[in-house]
Order: C-alpha cells, then structure tokens, then sequence
C-alpha cells in the first residue's frame, strides 16, 4: 500500500524526491525503471515522448505564445509554472512501495505567494481571512491570497492533472491537499527547461543551500508592538537557512468614509456625518501596494454592511444605553474597555487609539444607534478618515456601516474591488476592536469560548451595496472563472450565485459576503437586512457546531483518562481541572443557544413585495425557508449539547466513583494505621512500667557496688582499716542484719534520689507554647531570602509539584532582648516562593523561661518582617489568641 507524506509548515526535510524538472533532470532518468514500478510500456512511451519533447523544443520558440497545449486544452504560462511548482512538493505514488507527498492548500497559498512577490507567478493577491490549524488549535489571520492562483489550481484539477484531498485537523477544520497525478507528470515534461529555472528561483533557498527546496512552517510568536500572538509563516530550509515570509503584511491603502445606516434601523431622522468634503485627503495619502492591480470590477457609490451576531438580551441593551449615556444630556464620547482599578486616584493612563461615539437615536430596551469614529494610529503617510454607523440589536444582529466617500485617487464613483477587499480588512479588525470596547465581561467570556480565544480575528458577513457596477453584465456573466469572479470573490468569498434582480440590478451572493449593485439597491434594504441578520446566523452557527466538537473531544479525552487512571496517577487531577472547563464551556454554551432561540422566536419573515424586482429578490433570497433552516439547525445543536451535558453526568459520576474508591483507600489505610499506632501504644505503655522496675533495679544494683567498692565487700580486695574499725567490729560483728538493714535502707534512699532527678529532668520537657498561625499574606520573596540568610537554618524542607513550590525552614531564634528578654522562641516558616506568599508560622517557646504570650509572639514577628520590607499590609489575627473574660455575674453557679 502506497504511504502518504504531507508537505507543509510541519515538515523539516527537503522534499520532491527524483522528480521530472529538478536540476539534475533528464528525459532519460525521468523514463527510467517505470516498467520495474509497474507501470505499462504504453504509459512509459507517453512519458518519454513527453521528456523528449520537453527537452529538444527551444526555449524561446515555446515562451513565443501564451498558451501551452496539452490533451487538447489550452494552458497559460502560469499554469504550467504552477502545476511544475506543485510536482516538486507533491506527486502520486509511482509503485506501491513508493510515498505519496501531498501539499496542503495553505502552505501552497504561501508559496504561490512568493512566486508572485518574485516576479515569476503573474497573479493578483488580496487579503482574506484564513483559518489556519497548528497543535490541535485553529486560529485566523488575514493572508495575501490569490484568487486567480486558487482558480488555476482548481482549473488542473478539473482536468485531472492534480489530485485533491480533504482531511480535518484534530480541532475539526477541513483542510484540503493537493498532489500532481501521473497526467500532470507528463504535462510537466513538455515545460521547457527556462520556465522550470524561473520557478526554481523561489521555491529553492539561495546559495549555500542552493539544492534544497524550501519550506513553509507556520510560527505564533508573541507581538510587543500589538501586545497579542500574532502567526508568521517562515521559509526554511536544511541546513539552516530561514527567511519570514510577507504572506501575511497586509498593505495599507489611504481612504476616506462616512458612517453610514440604512433608514430602516434608524429610531429617528437625525443627519449622520459626512465626510465628503474631505475625500481629497485619500489622494494626499499613501499606500503600501506592492503589486501592479489588475483591475476589472468598478462599483459607484457604494455603501458597506458588516454583520456579525453577538448574544445580547435586553439588560445589556439597558446597561449599554446607559454606558454610552443615551439618556445624558451630552451622550457618547470616548470609549475604551480598560478596567479603572483605582477609581479615586487623581490620574490614570490610557494607551492610544480610543474610539469616539456619537449617539443617534436609541430605544431603551430593543436597539441603539451610533456613530463610531476611529482614532488608531496607523503607519506613516497613511490617511485613514474611518468612522462606522452601529447599529446594536436586543436580538443580537450587530451591524456597522460605512460609506465610501473615495479610496486613494478614486472617488466614490469609481471604487476598485482590489482596493475594497484591503479597505474591508481594516473594518474587519477595527470593528472587532470597537465592539471589544462596548461589550459586558460577561459577553466577551463568551465569545472567547466559543471562538477559542480567536475573537478578535473572527469572520463577518460583508455585505457591499452599490448604485452601479462597471462592467454591467448578466448576472450568469460575473461567474466566468476568470477575471470577474476572481476580484469578487476578493470581497465575498467564493461565489455561489448570481441573479439579475430586474433590469437594472444585479445581487452577487457569496460564502462570506454578498454585492448588490444597481439604481434601486436603496430601495430594497428591508429584504437585504433582514437576510444579513439570517445570514449572521448561520455564520455563528457553523463556529457553535465546530466548537461542540471540540468539546466532545474534550470529554472523549476525559474518558480515556478515567479509563487509564491507574496508569498514572497525574490522571485525577487533569480529569477534575478538565471537567471544570468542560462543565463551564456547556454552561455557556447552554446560554448562547437560549440566546440564539429567542432572537429567532421574534424574526417575522417581511412579506412579498408587489413589484416585479422585489419578488424576484424575494424569490432568489428564499428568506422563509432559510429561517426555518436556522431554527432546525439551532434545535439541532440543543441535542448536541444536551448529549454532551449527559455524557459530561456520566463522567462526573465516574470520577466520584474513583475518588469515593480513593478515599475509601486512604480510611483503610489510617485505619491500619491507627491500629497499629494503639498496638504500639500499649505496648509502650507495658514496657513503660516493666522500664521504671528495671531503672529501681539497676539503681539498687550501682547503690550496691558503691558500697561494695568502698568496703572492699565481694570484690576480693583487702578490706580497708578504717571499715575494720568503724563498721565491721561496732556493726557486723556486734548486731547480725544490722548491715544488711543498713543496705537496704541505703537502696531506698539511693532509688528515692534517683527518680526525683528523673522527675526534675521530665519536667524541663513540659512547659512549651506551640502556637501554629494560617498567615496567606504576600511576601517579597528576595528579601525574605536575604532575611533568611542570617539565620542559622536547622532543618529546610521543599515540596514541588506543576504549578506549587512550598518550603519550610526552621530556626533557633538567638536574639533574648527581640523577645521581651525571655527565651527565644524557635520559628518554622512555609513559604510559597512561586506566587510569593507567607502560609504559615509556627511557634515552639519554653514558657518557664519567657512570658510572651500568642499575641507578642506574632506581633513581634511580623513586626520584624515588615521592617526587613517583606511582609506589608497585614494585622495578625489577635482575637484568636485571646477569647474574652467573662464577667463574674455571665458565670454560672
């Protein structure tokens, strides 16, 4: 069976094999062996006629005309350096031992890219949003894509000359990858060897490493100057060599526009801003375009809508009325979403970039209007004049719009698609960004959830309206698979269907966006907007339903962990942290479909218009059966996440399950313990009695030998004078027992003295103050060090685990005037030296020597640290220490 590779940002060998057209290609190793990998002496004579023809055509004679023919179709230059391009990265399996490489669609955006930033591709680019998956993690970015590259991709695989793919990523993304089939490897070899050097210009890396064929791989650093990660992709190459791609710079052009509302959300008649008067401030300014624009579509007079949906309801309507200060006597002014932390400080800073709202009308419960005018920095000779009509609905439809007064030189009677798709990037992240501002926490919590942390790089729904289209065609004519369909889907997306709406209107509709252009375009807002808002929808509602598959993976993982828990015992506790989130995601998630299934309960499907265009963009827009396409979608995903709310029961269960069998363990184990501990203990205490015999019995025993060691007694020694005279004659010999009497009351004495010193010396050990004190106040955890590293340390102990570092240290305090003059006390501190912080004390004080008590010992203490600037802002806790005298009356008798 034939292995498949993959070249992409992951890869980090050099790739293509002993491909047709690498440097070292001839028409005879090209052919050679085939008959040996299985292919038929028919195939075999196709490819070396092809090789031959390849190799003895002249270079000049077959770059005269533009078209190359092959399999009776006709292909451009472009192609032919296209589909040699995509050879070397991916080709079919030639035999079933031998891999099959595939290149997947965004790393061939990516060089296809470069190939038209060095002059060898001769394609337009535009930037468009592109979901881009690394590490189970999918994230947007905007990207310079060609669409007349992406077209010519699917022209060869039309014709079978390439091989497509579609896979998911492990978050559930499609992603699709291409190969060259064996059709495409005999067309490469009638690509003349100067076409060939001119694509290996830029996909091999330069000298040294002229041989290896570069890399694409995918980088999420950290922006300081944005202040968030930002995606980079690199060209790399063995060896070493790496270069940043461009792909994803995103040029700048200058421009003015006026905030702009259709009428039919508007409360009232209030003149919004124009900046009209200020359209030649485009022309003074300058732009970062570094390709030569081809351009094919111009619109006039055109007004932009961009829609997303955000769960609102009719409190945060309230609360955001009341924000903007709809309801004051001067409303708006400038917003930020910067948490005041300190609200009586005299002064506080804002970085900026603030955004100026101007209220239009409101109504307090259902919607508010506005004017938004944006005041980010932008690059050097940039001019910018950007302000948004916003219209926020109760039922969560969020619109902002604009509209275009002139791009650059172009005034509004001949706006450019090329320079429209770079305008709708800048609306596309400020509005995000204006939104960020206006929103509750509560909000952003849960678009972050649900974007993954994405939010502010999510989708929206462009919708471009226009009161006239240069060059006016049929709607059919706009989808020709070339230049026309290519600009728009720079704008829109990929097209999906084209209508003629009367004699003078057209409506283009797309995957991320619609055009409507034509004199009635005013006229038919009602129907439009009502679409965006269905549309907004159905875009939030494909995220939801990726998103529960992630969750799903989510509790699948947990699953495996509770099945595997025994395997490794940091199990339990990433299957308690991933149950928190799991349970928090479907607590949102819960709360966004209920969001969702109101807004959709008040939607009224407008009527049918009565004239002839307004039917037929009734009839193309099919409204009702959309609506109730959204309400079974939404029904659908509630099953969803109610299953993943059972399953996430279940799992709750089986974890309780396993922690019950934990505890149960643990009881088991101090049972055990304890028992052996009362065991021990009585043993103890009958050696103890049986130990105090054997001390009398050895004290009566050294009571002896003292008298034998002075009497002379058994020990065979000659018996000294003085015990003659004074013992043995008046006592032994004169009274019998007497002496013995004498022993015995000498043992009673000697025992009696004995276990007094033992007394004496057991009641040294009593008397202490163990005082142990919970503090959890923040420390500096370098001077507690420095402070630490006076003193004469007995014992330190650590403990460190993922996310906890605990140390304790011990110490003899020396300083007796510290201490009220008494004993000093010995301290065990536990510090936690990650986060800073100051857990416990511990006192151990010989209260027969001091006369501190609970209180001076931690008031001492703590005034210590905070001389020493580690310990600030804490009282330590005297009314535990002291509980208060009764009077003697609250005394019962």
């Amino acid at each position: 069976m034939a292995k498949t590779k993959f070249h992409d940002e992951e890869n980090d060998q050099g790739g293509g094999g002993d491909l047709p057209g690498q440097p070292e290609y001839s028409a005879a190793k090209a052919t050679a062996g085939l008959e040996d990998k299985g292919y038929s002496k028919e195939v075999k004579t196709k490819l070396q006629g092809a090789a031959d023809r390849g190799g003895k055509r002249d270079d000049e004679e077959h770059l005269e005309g533009e078209w190359q023919v092959f399999e009776d179709a006709k292909w451009s230059l472009n192609h032919a350096k296209l589909i040699y391009m995509i050879s070397k990265y991916a080709v079919t399996a030639q035999s079933v031992d031998d891999e099959e490489s595939w290149i997947r669609n965004v790393p061939l955006l990516v060089m296809v890219y470069e190939g038209i930033v060095a002059g060898v591709l001769d394609f337009d680019y535009a930037p468009q949003s592109t979901l881009i998956s690394q590490d189970g993690v999918s994230k947007r970015t905007f990207m310079n894509v060609t669409q007349e590259g992406k077209s010519a991709v699917d022209d060869l695989r039309e014709q079978k000359l390439l091989n497509g793919l579609k896979l998911s990523s492990e978050d559930f993304q499609p992603i699709t990858a291409y190969q060259c089939s064996l059709k495409g490897l005999e067309f490469v070899q009638q690509i003349p060897i100067r076409l060939k050097k001119d694509v290996d210009g830029f996909i091999y890396a330069p000298k040294p490493f002229q041989d290896k064929l570069l890399l694409v791989q995918l980088r999420r650093e950290y922006d300081e100057e944005e202040e968030k990660e930002a995606q980079h992709f690199y060209l790399i190459a063995e060896g070493g060599f790496e270069k940043m791609s461009t792909v994803t710079e995103i040029e700048d052009v200058s421009y003015v526009a006026s905030p702009y509302l259709p009428l039919h959300v508007r409360r009232s008649e209030k003149p919004m801003t124009s900046n009209a008067h200020r359209a030649g401030e485009a022309a003074s300014g300058e732009s970062n375009i570094k390709d030569d624009l081809s351009e094919a579509i111009h619109l006039a007079h055109v007004n932009l809508l961009v829609g997303e949906w955000i769960a609102f309801g009719s409190n945060q309507i309230v609360a955001l009325n009341e924000r903007l200060g709809a309801m004051d006597r001067c409303q708006g002014g400038l917003f930020t979403s910067k948490i005041d932390s300190d609200p009586t400080a005299t002064q506080f800073k804002v970085p900026t970039g603030l955004t100026q709202v101007g209220i239009l009308d409101y109504d307090l419960i259902n919607c508010i209007n506005f004017e938004a005018e944006i005041n980010y920095p932008e690059a050097e000779g940039i001019v910018q004049v950007e302000n948004f009509g916003m219209h926020l609905n109760v039922d969560g439809t969020i619109m902002y719009g604009m509209k275009i007064e002139a791009i650059m030189e172009r005034k509004a009677d001949d706006i450019s698609l090329d320079m429209l798709s770079r305008l709708l990037v800048d609306v596309q992240k400020d509005s995000s960004q204006i939104i960020n501002d206006l929103l509750s926490a509560y909000q952003r919590s849960l678009l972050e959830m649900i974007f993954n942390g994405d939010e502010s790089n999510r989708c929206k729904y462009n919708m471009v309206i226009a009161e006239a289209i240069d060059p006016k065609l049929n709607g059919e004519e706009y989808m020709d698979r070339g230049d026309n369909e290519n600009e728009l889907k720079q704008v829109i997306g990929d097209i999906q269907s084209a209508h003629n709406i009367g004699a003078d209107d057209v409506l283009i509709l797309g995957r991320d966006g619609m055009l409507f252009a034509g004199p009635n375009s005013r006229r038919h807002e009602p129907l439009l907007l009502f679409y965006l808002s269905l549309l907004v929808r159905d875009m939030f509602i494909r995220v939801f339903f990726v998103r529960t598959f992630v969750l799903d993976d989510l509790l699948k993982t947990i699953r495996r962990l509770i099945m595997e828990h025994e395997s490794d015992p940091n199990n339990i506790s990433k299957v308690r942290t991933m149950l928190n989130s799991a349970s928090r995601d479907i607590i949102l998630l819960q709360e966004i479909l209920s969001y969702l299934g109101e807004s959709l309960e008040g939607m009224e499907v407008p009527e049918r218009p009565e004239d002839e265009a307004g039917g037929t963009l009734y009839k193309v827009l099919n409204m009702a059966n959309m609506r109730r396409d959204v309400v079974v979608r939404v029904n659908d995903l509630k099953k969803l996440v109610s299953g993943a709310q059972h399953e996430l029961q279940n799992l709750s269960s089986m974890t309780d399950v396993i922690n019950t069998k934990q505890l149960e363990d643990v009881f088991k184990s101090v049972e055990a313990n304890t028992k052996f501990l009362v065991d021990a203990s009585g043993a103890n205490e009958r050696s103890s009695a049986s130990l105090q015999v054997m001390q009398v019995m050895l004290a009566g025993m050294f009571s002896f030998d003292i008298i034998d060691r002075i009497s002379g007694g058994t020990l065979g020694l000659s018996t000294p004078w003085w015990v003659e005279q004074w013992i043995n004659e008046p006592i032994v010999a004169r009274y019998p027992f007497l002496w013995f009497a004498i022993n015995i009351v000498w043992l009673f004495l000697f025992s009696f003295v004995l276990l007094r010193v033992m007394r004496w010396m057991s009641d040294l050990s009593t008397g202490f103050l163990t005082l142990r004190v919970k503090v959890n106040a923040k420390i500096n955890v370098d001077k507690m060090e420095l402070y630490l590293s006076d003193k004469a340390i007995e014992v330190t102990e650590s403990m460190e685990e993922p996310h906890i570092s605990i140390k304790k240290v011990t110490w003899q305090e020396k300083d007796w005037a510290l201490w009220a003059g008494g004993a000093p006390p010995k301290i065990e501190l536990a510090l936690d030296t990650q986060y800073g912080f100051l857990l416990s004390v511990v006192f151990h004080l010989d209260k027969k020597k001091s006369e501190l008590n609970e209180e001076g010992l931690m008031r001492i203490l703590t005034a210590t640290l905070a001389e020493h600037g580690i310990l600030a802002d804490y009282t330590p806790p005297t009314t535990l220490y002291s509980a208060p005298v009764p009077k003697e009356e609250e005394i019962p008798s």
